[in-house]
C-alpha cells in the first residue's frame, strides 16, 4: 500500500510503498478515504520520539476492511472515523482498535461525509474537553486564544452553542471567520495589545480562557486578564499550573487523550453537533496523499484557518 512514512531523524514524510498492516484479535484493517492534519502531526515527527519507521497522520475516516476475529462492533463494509495514533493514518490502510479510549472510534452517519468525519476527532475532542474543564456554560466569558485554527473553530461553536460570551483572539484577516463561528468580539493580535483590550472592554476579568498557541511566558499575562477564580487551559503545555495556582487560578494542561472526552461518546457528541447544524467543519484545503508532507509544513507555519485534509483514493 502507498503511505507517508518517516524512516529517519529529520525525515519530514516520505510517499512510498510499504506493506499492509494486519490487524489483530480485537482491532480492525480500515481502507482510508480521508485523514486530517493536526499540528501533533507534525510535532511528534519533529520531536524524535516515535519508534522508527512510522506512518505520519492520526485522525482518519474510512471502511472497515476487515475486522480482527473478536471484533463485535463493526462490520464490514461500514465507514467508521476516529484515530489511529499507533498505526497511522497517511496511509491507504491503517488499523484502529475496537475499544481504546486513547484511540476511540466511531460510525460515519449517512449525512456526514468522509472529510468531514476525519477532520473531527483530534481537534473537535481537544476543544470538548476544554470547553468542559472550563466550565462553559450560558452567561460564561471564554477568551479563546488562536481562534481560528483547527481547535479554535471548534471551541468557538461550541460554546456559541452553550450560550456563554466568547472573545477570540486570532490574525486581523480572521475576524470575519470568527465572528461568524461564534465570536462576540475580536481581538486582531497583529493590530492591537490583547491586555489593553481585554481590560478595557472587562475590567472585572473575564471567567475562563481557551489558550491554543501561548509559550509558557506568554501564558502568564493572561492571569491579570482573568478574575480570582477564573480558570485556564492550555492544549501546548504552556501553563505552569502552580504559578496559577498561587494567583487563585485553576490551570490545566490539558492532554486530551487523557480526557473523558477521549472516547466513543465524545465522538458521537461531535456528530450530533454536526448533525443537527450546531457546527461545522471549517476545510481550507483538500491535498492527495502523496502531498501530506507539504500539508504539514503548511500547518507548522501556523496560518491555516481551520482543517487540512488529506484525500486517499
Amino acid at each position: 500500500m502507498k503511505a507517508v512514512i518517516v524512516e529517519h531523524r529529520g525525515d519530514e514524510g516520505t510517499f512510498k510503498d510499504v506493506p499492509r498492516p494486519e490487524p489483530g484479535e480485537h482491532e480492525i484493517l480500515v481502507r482510508v478515504i480521508a485523514a486530517s492534519v493536526n499540528p501533533i502531526d507534525w510535532k511528534v515527527r519533529d520531536r524524535g520520539e516515535h519508534t522508527l519507521p512510522f506512518v505520519l497522520g492520526q485522525d482518519f475516516a474510512g471502511v472497515v476492511s476487515e475486522p480482527g476475529a473478536r471484533v463485535s462492533k463493526y462490520r464490514e463494509g461500514e465507514r467508521i472515523f476516529g484515530i489511529a495514533r499507533t498505526h497511522g493514518a497517511f496511509a491507504e490502510y491503517t488499523v484502529a482498535s475496537e475499544d481504546d479510549p486513547e484511540e476511540p472510534i466511531a460510525k460515519i452517519p449517512d449525512d456526514v461525509g468522509d472529510a468531514d468525519a476525519a477532520s473531527l476527532p483530534t481537534a473537535g475532542l481537544t476543544a470538548l474537553a476544554a470547553i468542559e474543564w472550563l466550565r462553559v456554560e450560558k452567561g460564561t466569558t471564554l477568551l479563546v486564544v488562536g481562534a481560528t485554527g483547527g481547535v479554535g473553530t471548534f471551541a468557538l461553536q461550541i460554546a456559541r452553542d452553550r450560550s456563554a460570551r466568547v472573545i477570540g483572539v486570532a490574525g486581523s484577516t480572521s475576524e470575519g471567520l470568527a465572528r461568524e463561528l461564534g465570536a462576540d468580539e475580536f481581538v486582531a493580535y497583529d493590530k492591537e495589545d490583547l491586555a489593553a483590550a481585554i481590560k478595557a472592554a472587562h475590567p472585572g476579568g473575564v471567567d475562563a480562557v481557551l489558550d491554543l498557541v501561548s509559550s509558557g511566558d506568554a501564558i502568564k499575562g493572561m492571569a491579570d486578564l482573568v478574575h480570582a477564580d477564573g480558570r485556564i487551559v492550555s492544549t501546548i503545555g504552556s501553563a505552569d499550573v502552580d504559578w496559577f495556582a498561587q494567583r487563585n487560578i485553576a490551570a490545566v494542561n490539558l492532554v486530551m487523550a487523557q480526557t473523558p472526552q477521549s472516547s466513543h461518546a465524545g465522538l458521537r457528541t461531535l456528530l450530533e453537533l454536526l448533525e443537527q447544524q450546531r457546527m461545522r467543519v471549517i476545510i481550507v484545503d483538500e491535498r492527495p496523499l502523496a502531498e501530506a508532507a507539504e500539508a504539514l509544513a503548511e500547518s507548522k507555519r501556523g496560518s491555516v484557518n481551520g482543517k487540512i485534509v488529506i484525500t486517499v483514493d
